[in-house]
């Protein structure tokens, strides 16, 4: 091994001496620079290149380039979703019904409910769009009691419209929400009354209208 960089050494002692001969009246700064580019010809490693693999190596949660380990770089355009692992996949593989995040995170079923339900911000401002036409207590109607006080019983506006969007079916939303089985029970005939447009929902003729889109909603992704 020793006398492999011994050679070497020589070979580029040798080369140097050459060109220094061929181009004595190059610029002191010129013939560094080339010099410079020289070593780095002989000494690169020529099997190297570039690998998509390189993009997607996670360190410390975040994506960064390989080999420099400082500089942060979000998650390509081609796999724009990163799974709380720091993995990089591709939107069309969310929710596809085969795992492509080492953790599954990318089949989480509250995450693909919430994928096809009106998103949280917009309940959160139909719920208090409810309320602000028909009263405090106007949601009690539908999830019993505990929704007085714009459903404060139930952890409040915010907290029931996340269990809205996520939850896959009224049972999970029951769970969630701490209802009891008469509770649960009502709520569900309830629905199921708006949505048919059933005088019988104990809504009046305007509140069903201004309730039965959102229904309607939960209806078709399988709320109930």
């Amino acid at each position: 091994m020793k006398q492999s960089t011994t050679n070497v050494n020589s070979s580029l002692s040798t080369q140097l001496k050459l060109f220094s001969s061929k181009f004595p009246k190059i610029p002191k700064n010129l013939f560094l620079l080339l010099i410079t580019l020289l070593l780095l010809i002989l000494f690169t490693d020529k099997n190297s290149a570039f690998s998509i693999r390189d993009v997607l190596v996670a360190r410390g949660g975040k994506r960064t380039a390989s080999g420099g380990g400082e500089e942060l770089v979000q998650c390509p355009t081609w796999h724009p979703f990163q799974c709380p692992n720091s993995e990089c996949i591709p939107i069309k593989y969310l929710c596809d019904g085969s795992p492509d995040c080492s953790d599954e995170y990318d089949e989480n079923s509250a995450m693909c409910t919430a994928a096809i339900r009106p998103p949280v911000e917009e309940t959160v401002a139909f719920l208090k769009a409810l309320l602000q036409a028909h009263g405090k207590d106007f949601l009690e109607k539908l999830f019993g009691e505990e929704a007085r006080n714009s459903l404060a019983g139930m952890g409040g506006v915010d907290k029931v419209a996340v269990a809205l969007s996520q939850s896959p079916t009224l049972e999970a939303f029951g769970v969630e929400m701490k209802m009891s089985p008469s509770e649960l029970g009502r709520m569900a005939s309830v629905l199921q009354a708006i949505a048919s447009s059933d005088e019988n929902s104990g809504f009046t003729p305007n509140e069903a209208a201004d309730f039965r889109f959102f229904v309607q909603k939960l209806q078709e992704t399988g709320f109930f």
